[in-house]
């Protein structure tokens, strides 16, 4: 979504890329304003990073992804809701440093920006953020209210549990030692995607298991699996 920028640091509409060189003039400004309170004093090494960081982050667009999330992390302290320090690549990025889109200075700990963003990556880059659990519903309500509904989604990530996994799983679970459970895992052919009933008919050993000592194990894994 496009970030309204103050009417001072736009340029004339009728310029090249006038858009962008406005977020662009916003950016840096807010960043220079950010390295004072966080540096005191602003060296030349410093200087220079944040020369460099601008730089590539105006050449591959993002300007405007730098400024939305400081909004709304700015927006998140200013509602009291728990924000994390930062972790991942960005936290190699003094200018998200002195955004406070991060908390680690990355000089310091002697971090990478290039691991983040640089003119060679294909993949888009993301900023991870954690919010508190029970307060970051406020945090999207804000940033739908203020970008619009469609520009806001939410996604999920999950796993399966496959059949070697759930054997140890269940089998740690149960109180059984690491030994005993590695050796029922071990006996499941190393198959892309085998189930547990499949395991059983291709191998003996597992199949004596489950008639043995292990049968109740295997009993639960075979109703987790999946």
């Amino acid at each position: 979504p496009k970030f309204d920028i103050p009417e001072e640091f736009k340029v004339a509409q009728d310029e090249t890329d006038a858009g962008k060189r406005g977020e662009n003039n916003y950016l840096k400004h807010l960043t220079f304003e950010g390295a004072k309170k966080r540096y005191g004093e602003i060296t030349l090494e410093i200087k220079e990073r944040l020369d460099f960081e601008l730089h590539v982050i105006a050449e591959t667009g993002y300007p405007g992804y730098f400024l939305i999330t400081e909004d709304f992390i700015r927006e998140a302290r200013n509602m009291d809701v728990s924000v994390g320090p930062g972790r991942g690549s960005a936290a190699g990025s003094v200018v998200a440093y002195c955004l406070w889109i991060t908390n680690i200075d990355p000089i310091k700990y002697d971090l990478l920006f290039e691991r983040f963003l640089n003119p060679d990556r294909v993949s888009m880059p993301d900023i991870d953020i954690d919010f508190c659990i029970e307060r970051r519903g406020e945090v999207i309500d804000y940033i739908k209210n203020q970008y619009g509904e469609k520009s806001v989604t939410q996604i999920i990530t999950f796993g399966k549990m496959r059949a070697k996994q759930v054997v140890r799983d269940v089998g740690r679970v149960m109180g059984y030692s690491f030994g005993e459970v590695d050796k029922i895992a071990k006996a499941i052919p190393n198959e892309l995607n085998i189930t547990l009933d499949k395991a059983l008919k291709k191998s003996s050993e597992l199949a004596k298991m489950e008639t043995g000592d292990f049968k109740e194990l295997m009993s639960h894994a075979k109703v987790l699996e999946g």
